[in-house]
C-alpha cells in the first residue's frame, strides 16, 4: 500500500509516493503557477493508476482551518478560501488531510529527522515565502505559527498578506529577488545582467545564490541583507520559545555560506543572553522531502 503526499509551495508543487515503510519511491516537481489544482489532479490520476494508493496528504503554504479549507495562501493567491480537501474528495475516493506546509515539515522533523527525542523545536521553512512550526510536549503546537508576517519593521515594505514590515518580504526568496532587481534597475552592476540574455527578471533565488558565491558583490550583499532580516526573526523566536532547536528547512536553507551563516550570526548577537547561548540552528536533513513525509504522516494518525 501507498500514499501520496503534496507539498505544494508559492513557486513549486512536489508530489511524492511514499511506502510504508517512509521511503518515497516516486517524486514529481512542477511549477505551481495559476491553475494548480488542476495539475495535481492530474498527476494524482497518473499515480494512482500506477499504484495502490491508500490517501493523500497535502502540505500547504498558508492558513488551512481544520474542514481542509485554504483560509489565505498570500504566495498562491488562487488558493485563497479555497476548500481544498472538499475538492479532491470529490476527485477521489481516498482518505485525505490537508495541513499547513510548515506543520508537516515539522511534523516529519519530529518523527524522521533533527527533531527525534526533542521536546521543544521551532521549524523555519525558507522559500518563496517563509513559514513556521513548533513542536512541544510531544505534538504539533495548535496555533498558527506565521513566521513570515512576524512585524520587523513597522513602517517597512508592503506584504503579499496586506500588511507592512513582515520578515517575509525582508528574508524570503521572493524578497531577495525582488532586491536583487530594483538594484539593477536603479543601476548597480551584477553578473546576473548577464544571464538570460539580458533578462535578469528571470533569475531565481538559487541563480543569485550561485551568482554570489563566484563573488558577485550584489549578490552577496542582496543575500547578507536579507540574512540579517532573517537573523532578527530568529532571535525573536528564541526570545519567546527558548527552543532547544531552531530547524531551517526549504530550498534557501541551502545558501548556507552568505545567507544562512549571516542569519546564525545575527540571531547570536540579537537574541538575550542566557537564552540563545544553548539552542542550536542548522539546517533539516529533510530539506527535499519534508512536507511530503509530514503530510503523509499526518494523513496516517488522524
Amino acid at each position: 500500500m501507498y500514499y501520496i503526499g503534496l507539498d505544494i509551495g508559492g513557486t513549486n508543487i512536489k508530489i511524492g509516493v511514499v511506502s510504508d515503510s517512509w521511503e518515497i519511491i516516486k517524486l514529481i516537481k512542477i511549477p505551481t503557477e495559476n491553475n494548480p489544482f488542476e495539475k495535481i489532479v492530474q498527476q494524482i490520476s497518473l499515480l494512482s493508476s500506477n499504484y495502490e494508493i491508500a490517501g493523500i496528504g497535502a502540505a500547504v503554504a498558508g492558513v488551512i482551518n481544520k474542514e481542509g479549507v485554504i483560509i489565505k495562501s498570500p504566495n498562491i493567491p488562487t488558493f485563497d478560501n479555497f476548500p481544498l480537501k472538499q475538492k479532491l474528495e470529490e476527485r477521489f475516493a481516498f482518505n485525505i488531510k490537508v495541513e499547513n506546509d510548515a506543520d508537516s515539515a515539522t511534523i516529519a522533523e519530529a518523527y524522521l529527522g533533527e527533531g527525534k527525542n526533542i521536546n521543544k523545536f521551532v521549524l523555519l521553512t525558507l522559500g518563496t515565502g517563509i513559514g513556521g512550526g513548533l513542536w512541544f510536549n510531544g505534538k504539533i503546537s495548535d496555533f498558527p505559527m506565521e513566521v513570515g508576517h512576524m512585524s520587523i519593521n513597522y513602517n517597512g515594505k508592503n506584504c503579499a498578506c496586506g500588511n507592512i514590515g513582515c520578515l517575509e518580504v525582508y528574508a524570503s526568496g521572493r524578497a531577495i529577488r525582488d532586491s536583487l532587481i530594483k538594484n539593477i534597475e536603479e543601476g548597480q552592476e551584477s553578473l546576473i545582467k548577464n544571464m538570460f540574455e539580458g533578462n535578469f527578471y528571470r533569475a531565481t533565488p538559487e541563480d543569485i545564490y550561485n551568482t554570489a558565491m563566484e563573488g558577485d558583490s550584489l549578490c552577496r550583499n542582496v543575500l547578507k541583507e536579507a540574512g540579517k532580516a532573517l537573523g532578527a526573526g530568529i532571535a525573536n523566536l528564541i526570545n519567546i520559545f527558548h527552543p532547544e532547536k531552531i530547524i531551517l528547512t526549504g530550498g534557501l536553507s541551502n545558501a548556507v555560506n552568505i545567507y544562512i551563516e549571516t542569519a546564525i550570526n545575527e540571531a547570536k548577537k540579537r537574541a538575550l543572553k542566557g537564552l540563545v547561548e544553548d539552542v542550536e540552528i542548522l539546517q533539516s536533513k529533510l530539506v527535499n522531502s519534508g512536507g511530503i513525509l509530514g503530510a503523509v504522516l499526518s494523513l496516517r494518525s488522524k
